[in-house]
């Protein structure tokens, strides 16, 4: 009878404490994630153009995109399913943007590394913390982290 008692009680309060704070998480996250899109820098028509192409694909989750002078860099991510086939998918992006900007150096990558260094970098330009040499340079290291393979 105790242990009946015991595993009641328990389970109880698992239910308790799992029911606790469900959509405070979610609130906390969309808070986040305007306030900091807020603070960035706008986006250029090419880069939404960019980013509109690259997410018309079945294939493509979410993309970002970053334009400069003379080179145009979009990441993006693909659906769970897809994961096998990203450098086909990578090919059919470029392709695709290549055809929309022809006179754009495009760089395309499916890579969280490069997705992330665009966010950083957008995130940078809108606090005017960067300086044009600077600005240059890390497109260059996007460039490299693209040719890694790890």
């Amino acid at each position: 009878m105790k242990a009946v008692t015991c595993k009641i009680v328990l389970m109880v309060s698992l239910a308790v404490l799992g029911a606790c704070g469900q959509g405070e998480v979610k609130e906390r996250v969309e808070d986040t994630v305007m306030r900091t899109s807020n603070e960035q820098k706008e986006k250029t028509d090419k880069e939404q153009r960019a980013e509109e192409i690259a997410i018309d694909f079945k294939e493509v989750k979410g993309a970002i995109a970053y334009d400069t002078e003379d080179e145009l860099v979009v990441a993006f991510h693909v659906t769970q399913y897809q994961k096998f086939f990203t450098e086909k998918i990578e090919k059919k992006v470029k392709k695709a943007l290549e055809k929309e900007f022809p006179d754009e150096n495009v760089v395309v990558s499916h890579d969280l590394k490069i997705r992330l260094e665009i966010e950083r970098l957008r995130r940078d330009v809108g606090k005017g913390d960067i300086s044009e040499k600077e600005l240059e340079k890390r497109i260059e290291k996007m460039k490299t982290l693209r040719e890694e393979k790890a």
